[in-house]
């Protein structure tokens, strides 16, 4: 079994990715938003069950859209929910600034 993965708020995600997993700091301090940005579908499927017997069951996928930062030094991290976050942090200093 895998070990437990530590839970990474969006908030703090880019101040944990400036620390190695034995907490000591990265040489060089990554800023997510100078990795390039990359997107990756994946698909959920799930089986329907026929309501007859005898009848094929049907297959529905959607897909999942996950977004992940390439950086530089070869740092590949998720940003799915960290994108949204940086977003909203976004319109909100507009908002404030027209405020």
């Amino acid at each position: 079994m895998a070990p437990p993965v530590p839970l990474i708020t969006p908030s703090t995600l880019e101040t944990q990715l400036n620390h190695h997993a034995n907490n000591k700091p990265r040489k060089r301090t990554l800023t997510l938003t100078n990795c390039a940005l990359k997107e990756l579908v994946q698909y959920k499927c799930n089986v329907e069950q026929p309501v007859k017997q005898g009848v094929t069951p049907a297959i529905l996928c959607q897909p999942v859209v996950r977004l992940f930062r390439e950086c530089a030094n070869g740092v590949h991290v998720e940003t799915t929910a960290w994108e949204e976050w940086k977003a909203g942090q976004e319109r909100q200093k507009m908002v404030e600034r027209k405020g």
